[in-house]
């Protein structure tokens, strides 16, 4: 009476199908000395993992020489390749379910901007939001402005899920993925009193009321507000970039936000290649939200231009 064969019992576990995956290769390239090539190791390994496969199962498998020609399946080898086939089938369906449900995810994602956002030349809004509905159609958006001051809190308060804002300081706790640059420089309207005037020292410069932000200002640009000993300040860029226009008081302002002003002659940079500085804009979200579906669908929708 012959012996019964060993059942696969239990789960698979990780060496068995990495076993299953050599004897696919093995039957795929049409014996060993080919199967080298697509499995990265030597033949005798991969014997190896053939007789170890073959007494996990306590059957033969294939009939194998040291040449392709002699290889060949036995019927219980046949109808195990079969059955790895099948589980291709079944990996390959389990993957487009799992596609499916990342494209149809539910819940909300709030997200929270700088209120100057559709300024941005980098940052194609509009498009990104395409994205996210296209990719996400379930998903209900919650957007919101915020100055930069307010964006970092509103993530680590849990009431937005992620951000793009001026790269500041590093908080604990939040992750930041850097996207693009932009120049500040010095303005002032047409009207100030320094609108007209031929030449500006650093000395009358400094003397003018400044526009400033009520947040604590980049390190990098530190400096150069700490030369106006006159402030008025404003949370908002919209609202600095009113008082500038009003021509009594000087800023700092992006370029892109400035460019149009300029332009149509309303506003004039002032030594600008004294007074200037860069920004780093960054997405910003809790470190521990990195994986949540909706944060990582934000970050892979981003349109950044240039």
């Amino acid at each position: 009476m012959s012996k019964p064969k060993s059942a696969l019992t239990g789960r698979l576990a990780d060496m068995d199908l990495r076993l299953l995956r050599v004897f696919r290769e093995v039957v795929r390239a049409g014996g060993l000395a080919p199967a080298e090539v697509a499995l990265n190791i030597s033949r005798s390994t991969i014997s190896t993992h053939l007789s170890d496969l073959e007494a996990r199962l306590g059957m033969q498998l294939c009939l194998r020489s040291r040449g392709r020609a002699d290889f060949k399946l036995t019927q219980e080898g046949e109808a195990l390749y079969r059955a790895i086939e099948e589980l291709d089938g079944h990996l390959e369906a389990f993957k487009s379910q799992v596609n499916a449900i990342q494209s149809q995810l539910t819940g909300s994602l709030r997200i929270v901007l700088p209120d100057d956002v559709l300024e941005i030349p980098q940052l194609d809004l509009p498009a990104t939001i395409a994205r996210i509905r296209e990719r996400a159609p379930q998903l209900q958006l919650d957007v919101q402005l915020a100055a930069p001051q307010e964006l970092e809190l509103e993530i680590l308060a849990g009431r937005a899920d992620v951000g793009i804002n001026p790269l500041h300081s590093r908080r604990p706790g939040l992750d930041y993925r850097p996207l693009f640059h932009h120049q500040s420089r010095l303005y002032c309207a047409r009207s100030h009193q320094l609108g007209n005037a031929q030449e500006v020292s650093e000395e009358l410069l400094t003397e003018q009321e400044l526009a400033a932000p009520s947040h604590a200002v980049l390190s990098g640009a530190a400096h150069l507000y700490r030369l106006f000993p006159h402030k008025s300040t404003a949370n908002h860029m919209a609202a600095r970039l009113a008082m500038i226009l009003s021509g009594r008081f000087i800023g700092f302002l992006p370029e892109y936000l400035a460019e149009r002003y300029v332009q149509r002659g309303e506003l004039l940079a002032l030594h600008p290649q004294r007074f200037r500085y860069q920004i780093q804009n960054a997405a910003t979200f809790k470190r521990s939200a990195a994986e949540h579906p909706a944060v990582r669908l934000f970050l892979e929708s981003l349109v950044i231009n240039g």
